[in-house]
């Protein structure tokens, strides 16, 4: 007997076809086969004492203190981009936990939830259900907690890969509230000459900074409750020859504001 097998390489379902040789020609038998799960994106090994960064089952998030920060070169970068401010709040089996939204769409973004001045870093592997346009996640407080790291501390970001390659980066929201909030960072001194988010046609819409040297975070608050939904851009132009030291896609929607 004669076994041909044809398995599909994707990481999904697949039929695997089993032909017989000429004494069972006719006969075809279809038999399924479900490739591993990728594995999450930090250390397996689940420690719930440990505080370094690994798998946690419960809420399937990867959460904790990052051993070691990769070398970059000198730039900046969206360090957050959300609506509202971080805050825990009680869970119903006892404790403290934080919740975040972010919108649904066809794709799942990359969301991450990082601490000023921690190495702190929460990834949700699996978001919500969407509910009334938005995707749902929350997580114990219990760490935040125990690295005495305050919600003000709180980051994140939602990042969708474009086909360009390029990310455009949906809001993060915590709370309820009339205006994003953006926090441009940096990894060095570097004289910057304005940041600002520009609208269809490069048409400004709000100027976040003038001429400044941006050493560590700048915030910028937009209420764009009155702008239209789209894809607008946050561009930093760099003090020494006018490059862009940062250009980034927004996605707006006002209904995601609260009026």
């Amino acid at each position: 007997m004669r076994l041909v097998i044809a398995v599909g390489i994707k990481p999904q379902v697949r039929p695997i076809l089993v032909a017989a040789g000429a004494s069972l020609l006719g006969v075809v038998l279809e038999l399924w086969v479900t490739a591993s799960a990728a594995p999450p994106p930090c250390s397996t090994t689940e420690n719930p004492r440990s505080t370094a960064y690994q798998f946690r089952s419960q809420m399937e998030r990867c959460e904790g203190i990052k051993g070691s920060r990769p070398i970059s070169a000198l730039g900046l970068w969206l360090a957050s981009f959300t609506i509202g401010e971080a805050q825990s709040e009680p869970r119903t089996q006892g404790g403290e936990m934080y919740r975040l939204l972010v919108p649904a769409g066809p794709k799942t973004p990359d969301v991450k939830v990082k601490a000023l001045g921690s190495d702190y870093q929460m990834t949700p592997l699996r978001l919500g259900t969407p509910r009334q346009g938005w995707r749902p996640f929350e997580w114990g407080a219990g760490l935040i907690q125990r690295e005495r790291i305050s919600a003000s501390q709180l980051r994140a970001t939602a990042l969708l890969i474009q086909p360009d390659g390029a990310y455009q980066g949906l809001p993060v929201k915590f709370s309820p509230a009339g205006a994003y909030s953006l926090v441009i960072a940096s990894n060095a001194s570097l004289p910057v000459a304005n940041v600002r988010i520009l609208g269809p046609g490069s048409r400004l819409v709000k100027e976040c900074s003038g001429p400044t040297r941006l050493e560590s975070e700048l915030v910028c608050r937009w209420d764009a409750r009155n702008l239209p939904a789209g894809t607008y851009r946050l561009v930093a132009r760099s003090a020494e020859g006018g490059g862009a030291l940062l250009n980034v896609s927004l996605r707006h929607n006002p209904s995601w504001l609260t009026r």
